[in-house]
């Protein structure tokens, strides 16, 4: 059975405050049952989350180029300014 949470306990599981929540419940966002209090169901709010929830979608952002050139010799490595 689905679990019933209060309005601060469903707040404190979105990590969002009261107030955000009422505001969410005013516009039709969640889901909720008004029984004398206002009451969430526990599945009703991860099907908001869900809804919320965005795919990544942007690839990772390109690595930095290095200060110094690295060459590689058969003896030893040297590091070369960029200036040589």
């Amino acid at each position: 059975m689905n679990e019933v949470m209060t309005e601060p306990e469903a707040a404190e599981y979105l990590r969002c405050s009261t107030k955000t929540l009422k505001r969410r419940r005013r516009d039709g966002q969640i889901a909720f049952i008004r029984d004398g209090r206002i009451l969430y169901l526990r599945s009703d709010l991860d099907t908001y989350l869900q809804a919320r929830r965005t795919a990544a979608v942007a690839p990772p952002p390109p690595t930095k180029a290095h200060k110094y050139r690295v060459t590689r010799t058969p003896a030893y490595d040297v590091v070369d300014l960029l200036y040589g």
